[in-house]
């Protein structure tokens, strides 16, 4: 682990160098911290350079001086972590949050962007009111009235009964998220509208969705694929962290799409 100073916060990264291989960016949800990939880790580290971060007010990064966070500023942290840990490009790969930053990198910071995986996530997520209760109640209360609704949209009542030790470790993760941090990753997601940038996107795109997904529904995923040009579109049956409730078939259909088409091979004179 090492700490990345990203103006006026310091984040907690954990990077794993792997030579020749290509770099993969993990991009977080809201309001858990980059141990949320831990099930992709075994199917992923033998086979990219791995980098995984606490957005800023979660986890152990630090909130810095913004109570109200936008997606840019969320994706300029992003960079800010590729850029100290010497990766020029990387693949993205971002789930619910995550995947809102890593459709604004893909949009704005084309070059820094070798193939997009955007995960349970949309471009626009009104209505405003709905984000400005949970930041009140957030500021007032802390996250803990949020987190057994959270719970409930992030998995189905099956996975619930099937793994709640699954499910208790991500609510532990949900209460060591700073309620300011929290509170300041909402009202970005509040005032967000991708719905057009993201027809800029020229980077190859893998779009995953749960069909269960109540919080990022399948509408919304569609909508993703239909937006940007060429996107490929995975539907599992699963809610909204599709990553841990359907680990091998998440796992499987990542690496099918970044290592699916070779590198074009130079003409033999």
């Amino acid at each position: 682990m090492k700490l990345v100073t990203s103006k006026d916060c310091q984040l907690r990264v954990e990077h794993t160098p792997r030579p020749g291989a290509p770099a993969l960016l993990l991009l977080n949800p809201l309001g858990v911290s980059l141990d949320i990939w831990d099930e992709q880790l075994a199917a992923l580290s033998e086979r990219y350079e791995l980098i995984r971060f606490d957005a800023r007010g979660h986890g152990k990064s630090t909130i810095g001086e913004h109570r109200e966070a936008t997606i840019e500023l969320l994706a300029n942290d992003a960079l800010a972590v590729l850029e100290a840990c010497g990766v020029a490009r990387a693949h993205l790969c971002g789930v619910s949050l995550g995947g809102m930053i890593a459709m604004h990198i893909a949009a704005h910071a084309p070059d820094c962007v070798l193939k997009v995986v955007l995960s349970n996530t949309t471009p626009y997520m009104p209505p405003r009111e709905n984000w400005e209760q949970r930041i009140q109640t957030v500021r007032a209360q802390g996250v803990e009235p949020l987190i057994e609704g959270t719970l409930g949209r992030w998995f189905t009542p099956e996975f619930h009964q099937a793994h709640p030790e699954k499910v208790a470790k991500v609510g532990a993760l949900l209460r060591e998220t700073s309620p300011e941090g929290y509170a300041a990753c909402c009202a970005a997601i509040r005032d967000m509208d991708q719905r057009e940038s993201i027809r800029n996107i020229t980077s190859k795109t893998l779009v995953i969705g749960g069909t269960k997904d109540a919080g990022t529904t399948p509408a919304m995923a569609q909508l993703i694929a239909s937006s940007v040009p060429e996107a490929k579109l995975v539907m599992l049956e699963a809610a909204h962290l599709t990553n841990i409730e359907r680990t091998e078939d998440f796992n499987a259909a990542l690496i099918e799409f970044l290592e699916g088409e070779l590198a074009p091979q130079p003409e033999i004179a």
